[in-house]
């Protein structure tokens, strides 16, 4: 099971969405190389301050430990808010778990036809202020969709669907593999 290799196993004989299972791995080169470069740092400074300078020591420890949470604050939380999974009939992202057969396979459809954030700001800066302004007045009358899992936003690096419930609730889903989600929510859909 992986990322973009998220798969259906067994055969559709079991419930309603309950053979395909799907998991969405994340990115954890940044974390590795700067946790490495840190902790070799503090190792550094260990060798030249200890044992006699230890306070010294142990105020750069502390340090070096606040400024790894913070190199490292979007991928914690990219790993609380939006790690996606689809096993047993349900959709995880982050803390939130909905049944696969709530969402409409029209929107999901659709979801396979939205444009790529890259997509969508190449649009943008080809029209010209009109359409934008336009556009601006139409997205504020309009009611935004609700990010599945909680989070402010969609994470830098990664892309977004938005899919509707059957109770006509629209739902934004960050997601690194974007084909490989709509994939295996179909097939869930489907089974």
């Amino acid at each position: 099971m992986g990322g973009a290799d998220g798969h259906g196993a067994g055969a559709s004989t079991g419930p309603y969405g309950q053979a395909v299972v799907y998991e969405e791995k994340l990115p954890r080169r940044w974390t590795i190389v700067t946790t490495m470069v840190i902790a070799g740092w503090v190792a550094y400074q260990a060798g030249i301050l200890l044992p006699e300078d230890s306070t010294v020591w142990f105020v750069i420890l502390g340090f070096s430990t606040l400024i790894a949470l913070v190199f490292n604050a979007v991928p914690i939380s990219k790993r609380i808010y939006h790690r996606v999974h689809v096993r047993s009939g349900q959709l995880t992202v982050g803390r939130e778990t909905i049944p696969v057969e709530s969402l409409t396979v029209d929107s999901l459809r659709e979801a396979r036809d939205q444009p790529s954030d890259t997509e969508w700001a190449a649009s943008l800066a080809s029209r010209s202020r009109e359409e934008l302004a336009e556009l601006r007045r139409r997205s504020r009358a309009a009611e935004p969709p609700r990010i599945m899992g909680g989070g402010w936003s969609v994470p830098t690096g990664m892309d977004q669907i938005v899919v509707e419930t059957a109770q006509g609730e629209s739902l934004l889903i960050a997601t690194h593999h974007r084909e490989a989600l709509l994939d295996a929510l179909m097939r869930a859909r489907q089974t």
